[in-house]
């Protein structure tokens, strides 16, 4: 397996997002979406498929937030999340100003492995809330 910080290219992008149930992603905003992040991690077999991915998105001074962490569910997806959650971390560690906040949303059963990272309840201080378009 290789874990390389780049963009996967639009086609895998969208074809991993559907893989893993997060459903279709339309192409010319999925295009947008890459070309604004901040740092992307992305996890390869040795054939070179795309097999899990995290992107960073933000103003990239005082809001990030970690998104896309997707791996094939046809592999073992805790470990491969650890070693995309390492990488995502290590960058805001090193790049991102004290006092930033770092926001992820997180599918419930994945909630304690994003807490082991540091990552808490914005309840009862806040909640966040969402509107899809």
């Amino acid at each position: 397996m290789n874990i390389v910080h780049e963009l996967p290219d639009l086609e895998e992008y969208c074809e991993l997002r559907s893989t893993a149930g997060l459903g279709a992603t339309d192409a010319s905003a999925a295009r947008t979406a890459l070309r604004h992040s901040i740092f992307s991690v992305v996890a390869r077999d040795e054939g070179l498929k795309l097999i899990g991915m995290g992107r960073i998105i933000g103003d990239g001074g005082r809001f990030f937030q970690i998104v896309d962490v997707v791996v094939d569910p046809s592999l073992e997806r805790e470990p491969l999340t650890r070693l995309l959650m390492n990488e995502l971390t290590d960058y805001l560690e090193r790049h991102a100003p004290k006092g930033a906040d770092v926001l992820l949303m997180a599918d419930v059963p994945a909630v304690g492995l994003y807490q082991e990272y540091g990552f808490g309840f914005t309840y009862p201080q806040s909640i966040s809330l969402r509107r899809t378009l």
